[in-house]
């Protein structure tokens, strides 16, 4: 019974998607320390975000857990399929939580526990319960996912409305929008019989997939811009070109609904296009 109890607690909070916020939180420490100097608290606040998006994804489970249930790709989680109580659920909400939390206010005292605040009060106080009422509840899912960096630069001691960091957030908003959509249209019928509110009710194919292409756009523009104002001088000539091409493809793919391959270069551009601004920022 122990080594199920401990299995199940994997899916609850989601490693994988809590290691990519980990990476984000450590890019935002990291760019500060580049840019500025600063304490080492880079991996401090990147423990601390990994704890934080585990307990808000485990309590997000325990809100959602009637509707994961009628969804193929969610049905087996733990408190969907019943193998685990939200009693349980909740509290292991509240451990992984509560130490995200108390990593972030040791890392970078109170901003960045504020700023981890946030980000519990947007995904679960108001992404969570929007997605039934509205396909627009991505644009909040969208602030939740674009905090990150900023956790991370607010624990090297950086400020709220320094631009470098700000010009980050933006792209990641910008990143989070698409593929929370991607995601959505390439599972609507899931999201459909799970009773989210989806975008295929109120436009028609067109529509959606010419919107999906322009914000597509939008943020492969904003990367490369970014990467061209803000990166290494040796790299300018050859990292925005190649993101502004990149992204041209990824916008064609999504508006032949070619959701999977469109996915995969938004995965791909985020790391590619910042990664070198922790070379040789100029």
């Amino acid at each position: 019974m122990i080594p199920d109890r401990i299995t199940s607690v994997f899916p609850l909070i989601r490693p994988k998607v809590s290691l990519a916020v980990a990476a984000g939180s450590l890019f935002g420490a990291l760019y500060h320390v580049h840019l500025y100097g600063g304490p080492d608290h880079a991996f401090p606040a990147a423990a601390g975000a990994f704890l934080l998006c585990g307990g808000c994804s485990a309590l997000n489970q325990v809100q959602e857990r009637g509707r994961d249930a009628r969804m193929e790709r969610t049905r087996n989680r733990p408190l969907a399929s019943g193998r685990m109580t939200p009693a349980l659920g909740l509290l292991w909400a509240a451990l992984f939580g509560l130490a995200g939390l108390a990593l972030f206010f040791w890392a970078g005292g109170w901003p960045t526990l504020l700023a981890g605040l946030g980000v519990v009060a947007v995904y679960n106080g108001l992404y969570t319960p929007l997605k039934r009422v509205s396909p627009m509840a991505l644009l909040a899912g969208g602030v939740a996912g674009a905090a990150p960096p900023l956790t991370g630069w607010l624990a090297a001691g950086g400020g709220w409305l320094d631009p470098h960091i700000l010009g980050v957030a933006v792209i990641f908003y910008l990143w989070q929008v698409p593929h929370f959509w991607l995601l959505a249209e390439k599972h609507r019928e899931d999201y459909g019989r799970a009773g989210f509110a989806v975008l295929h009710v109120g436009l028609s194919p067109a529509v959606r997939a010419g919107l999906m292409a322009v914000w597509v756009a939008a943020y492969f523009v904003g990367l490369s811009c970014f990467a061209g104002l803000a990166g290494p001088a040796s790299l300018r000539f050859i990292v925005p070109p190649g993101l502004l091409l990149a992204g041209g493809a990824a916008a064609w793919l999504a508006a032949s609904n070619r959701h999977k391959p469109a996915l995969a270069a938004m995965h791909l551009s985020l790391p590619l296009g910042l990664a070198p601004l922790l070379f040789a920022t100029v």
